[in-house]
C-alpha cells in the first residue's frame, strides 16, 4: 500500500472484484455519504461509503481519515478503477484492508419473527407513487398465479423517485420476509426471476439490491429487527432505526417485511391490503 492510500473495510461479496485485474468503473450515483461505482464489463455496483452510512451489501467502508466530505468533486458519469486490491475515485485512493461480512436472512434466528412482523403495523404509509401497484401485487401473490404474481411485481419495479424507488424497497421487503420462511413461499420464484431482470426497468443501485435480497442479504438494519422478532425483544428501537434509513427506503422495506410476512401466515391475509394503505395510528 502506497503511502497515499487509506486501508478500508470491504464487504465479503466485493472480495473476487477487487482482488480481481484494474478495470475502469463508472460513478452511477453519487451523494454525501455514498458513492457507487459500476465496473465497465457490468456486474453490480460497487457501494463507497463513510462510515456512518448505511451497510449495503457490496458497501467498502472508508476510514475516518477520508475526512467528512471525501466525495466532493465525484459526479454522475465519472470514472473511477476498481481491482487490484485498490479503489480509486476522484482524490480517494484505497487498499484493502479488512472485510465484512454482509448479514443474510438465512442465517438469522427464525423463532417467531415471521408471526410478529405480521402483526406489526408500519406507522408510515407506504410512498403514494408505489401504494397501488403493491396492493395488486399482494393481492396477485395471495389468489393469484405465478405468472400473475410476476406482471404485479414487473409493474412495481421503479416506482418513485431516487436512486432506491419506493416499489423496489417493497419488493426487497418481500424477497427477504420469503427467504426467512422455512418453508419458501410458491410466489418467491417469480420475485426472484423479476429481480434477476431488474436491471432494465430500474436504476442499477436499486437491481443490485433486489438480486442481493433474492440470495437473502440485507442491510444491518433489516438483520437487527429481524434477530430481535425472533428473540422477542422489544422492536422499537429497531424498528426506529429501519425508518431512519433513506428519505423513505426505511419504511418501505418495513412494509414489504410486514407484506411478506402475512403472505407466509393465511390467518394474516386478509389484512394485507390494509399493510399499504396510510394509516393514521401506529401499529
Amino acid at each position: 500500500m502506497s503511502p497515499a492510500q487509506l486501508p478500508c473495510t470491504v464487504s465479503a461479496l466485493a472480495r473476487a472484484l477487487l482482488a480481481g485485474p484494474p478495470r475502469p468503473a463508472r460513478v452511477v450515483a453519487v451523494a454525501r455519504q455514498a458513492l457507487y461505482l459500476l465496473p465497465g464489463d457490468g456486474g453490480t455496483p460497487l457501494a463507497v461509503v463513510v462510515p456512518q452510512a448505511v451497510r449495503v451489501p457490496t458497501a467498502v467502508v472508508l476510514p475516518r481519515a477520508a475526512g467528512e466530505r471525501p466525495f466532493d468533486g465525484v459526479a454522475v458519469g465519472g470514472v473511477g478503477r476498481v481491482g487490484g486490491g485498490c479503489v480509486a475515485v476522484g482524490q480517494l485512493r484505497l487498499a484493502v484492508g479488512e472485510f465484512w461480512a454482509p448479514p443474510r436472512v438465512q442465517d438469522l434466528p427464525r423463532g417467531p419473527a415471521l408471526a410478529r412482523l405480521a402483526r406489526l403495523r408500519p406507522p408510515r404509509p407506504l410512498a403514494a407513487e408505489a401504494r397501488p401497484a403493491a396492493t395488486a401485487l399482494v393481492r396477485a401473490l395471495a389468489h393469484g398465479t405465478p405468472s400473475a404474481g410476476r406482471r404485479a411485481a414487473e409493474a412495481l419495479l421503479g416506482l418513485g423517485p431516487g436512486a432506491t424507488p419506493s416499489g423496489d424497497d417493497f419488493l426487497c421487503g418481500l424477497l427477504l420476509a420469503a427467504r426467512l420462511s422455512p418453508l419458501p413461499p410458491t410466489w418467491l420464484p417469480a420475485l426472484v426471476a423479476t429481480a434477476e431482470q431488474a436491471g432494465t426497468r430500474t436504476p442499477p443501485v436499486s437491481a443490485a439490491l433486489l438480486r442481493h435480497a433474492a440470495d437473502g442479504h440485507c442491510i444491518p438494519q433489516v438483520a437487527a429487527l429481524l434477530h430481535a422478532a425472533a428473540t422477542g425483544a422489544d422492536l422499537a428501537a429497531p424498528v426506529a432505526d429501519l425508518l431512519a434509513v433513506g428519505h423513505s427506503s426505511g419504511s418501505d422495506l418495513l412494509h414489504g417485511l410486514c407484506a411478506g410476512a402475512r403472505l407466509d401466515r393465511p390467518s394474516h391475509r386478509q389484512g394485507l391490503a390494509a399493510a399499504v394503505r396510510p394509516r393514521t395510528t401506529p401499529w
